[in-house]
């Protein structure tokens, strides 16, 4: 590559000079190791050769000259025994060392990048170096001529040795070392080692999985808040029956329930754990109302009418809400005992005297709640499995099994398919309400926005659209109980996915049928 002096400077401020290497001051280079097997074939060719090509310069105010472009040649001269190479030396014309920074960075990237000589993580540290000097996103950009969303991914993963290291050797792209690098500059040591050992084809679900927990755990201490001010100790972890004692294992010195009011006269004596529990509401008022009110079968058919005395799903709204479990810390300070059914569970695993007839009842009783406690849990954990895993399955549908410009083989046969064998699919309450998101367009007319993309599509993307129209339908129904009821055709549509690059995750196997909900680890 010939000199190129605009790089640092307009040529008219260049000076072409000789100077000895070994005098010369090397600046800090974004290139941070120098490969010990070519700089000795550099010095060879040096040595035999001479530098053919200037290395770049800058004049300091107080005469010193630093070398900024060319530090492998300027070592191999010194190696080689030089005393005099061609030098293109500029005035230093920064007016502080936050703007000579930036300029440094700037110009050795484009540098290394026409030689094709940085890696990507050493690029990373560069563009990291440059926000820490105060560049912006947008100057970056325009300097190392890379798009704005991957001068922040490089910004974010040049913070980090283990994602720059990973990024280089070739074990993670761009995008998964930004999110390894974003959860090591947080200090979350546990996330990275998770992420580091995932797996390609596992990656994008254990991060998503990592952020949802992550975003969980942030609104779990919002909702806590208020328990905490009232002097409530707050739990990290979900109480273990049998261990800990709950409000519901409790009774009074007269044998009465404990019920949650009775924590508030000495919340110290008491610590809460708040779980997301599902709870239905009037969509009219938001009164709360009993699941068992509702005919479930009315759900997503309007006109349906419900059973007597219960009222149409579409009248209920669901979400989720914070519910506090209470664990006792001072049974005496609390003024509570261990109910008959605890303390005859406890006794029997202590293995304390003969089980009667009564304590086994209570036992058994024990073990009942304790089975259905282990079923709420399987349930919300394989919920919140199912949430991440649909986030990941339909970016893999939008940013790539849907934005092709032809089908994927097969494509013919699985929607023939699937509408034979599931003929009202289309018509169905929400089957088009993903459709926007599967084709990105915002238009609240779904109908005449698909009717719009068909005007100027290919037979080829046509037939693309329609199978968006198939799979938006079908995840309508993947909700993130979907591993228990199992959606019709959910097993044609998940293994269609796997056959065009999706990896299914332990929960949409269950939703295919691969596997039982309890062969699902849980965290």
């Amino acid at each position: 590559m010939t000199a190129n002096i605009t790089e640092i400077a307009t040529a008219a401020h260049a000076e072409l000079i000789y100077l000895n290497p070994a005098e010369a001051e090397i600046e800090p280079n974004t290139r941070d190791t120098v490969d010990p097997v070519k700089l000795a074939e550099l010095t060879e060719s040096i040595r035999e050769h001479g530098v053919l090509q200037a290395i770049k310069a800058v004049r300091y105010a107080d005469g010193t000259i630093r070398v900024r472009d060319g530090q492998c040649r300027a070592l191999a001269s010194r190696d080689a025994g030089l005393t005099s190479i061609p030098a293109l030396v500029t005035p230093d014309t920064a007016t502080s060392d936050t703007e000579r920074g930036i300029e440094r960075i700037t110009q050795q990237i484009v540098a290394n990048d026409h030689r094709n000589d940085l890696t990507e993580g050493q690029r990373a540290a560069g563009i990291a170096q440059m926000l820490d000097l105060g560049a912006s996103v947008t100057k970056i950009s325009k300097a190392v001529h890379l798009p704005r969303a991957q001068v922040k991914a490089a910004a974010a993963i040049g913070t980090s040795a283990t994602a720059r290291s990973a990024l280089d050797s070739g074990q993670l792209d761009l995008e998964q070392a930004e999110i390894v690098a974003r959860f090591e500059t947080e200090g979350d040591a546990e996330a990275v080692d998770k992420l580091m050992t995932a797996g390609r084809y596992q990656f994008r679900y254990i991060a998503q999985r990592l952020l949802d927990d992550r975003a969980e755990k942030a609104e779990r201490a919002a909702a806590a808040q208020s328990y905490h001010d009232k002097g409530y100790a707050i739990l990290a972890e979900e109480p273990q029956y049998g261990t800990d004692v709950l409000l519901a294992d409790l009774v009074t010195a007269d044998g009465s329930e404990v019920a949650a009011a009775h924590t508030e006269a000495d919340p110290a004596r008491w610590a809460v754990w708040l779980s997301k529990d599902e709870r239905y509401f009037d969509a009219e008022s938001g009164e709360e109302v009993d699941g068992e009110e509702v005919d479930w079968s009315t759900e997503n058919h309007p006109d349906a009418t419900p059973y007597e005395g219960h009222r149409h799903a579409n009248t209920v709204q669901t979400r989720q809400v914070w519910t506090p479990e209470y664990v006792c810390l001072d049974l005496d300070g609390a003024a509570v005992t261990l109910s008959p059914v605890l303390a005859a569970a406890r006794t029997a695993t202590e293995g304390e005297g003969t089980e009667d007839g009564a304590a086994a009842a209570l036992r058994m009783e024990a073990e009942a709640k304790e089975r259905q406690r282990k079923e709420r849990r399987q349930v919300r954990e394989l919920n919140k499995q199912a949430a991440a895993a649909t986030t990941v399955r339909r970016d893999f549908l939008r940013t790539t099994l849907l934005a092709r410009k032809t089908a994927p083989k097969g494509t013919s046969t699985f929607i023939a398919a699937t509408l034979a064998a599931d003929s009202g699919l289309l018509s169905e309450y929400h089957a088009a309400a993903l459709v926007p998101e599967m084709l990105g367009f915002t238009d609240f007319n779904i109908g005449s926005a698909v009717l719009t993309l068909l005007d100027t599509a290919t037979d080829n993307r046509a037939q693309v659209i329609t199978l968006a129209l198939v799979a938006a339908a079908l995840e309508a129904r993947m909700v993130n109980d979907a591993w228990r009821s199992r959606p019709r055709s959910a097993d044609r549509y998940l293994t269609f996915l796997t056959e065009h690059g999706h990896t299914l995750t332990p929960v949409e196997e269950v939703i295919a049928g691969h596997r039982t909900p309890d062969d699902v680890e849980i965290d």
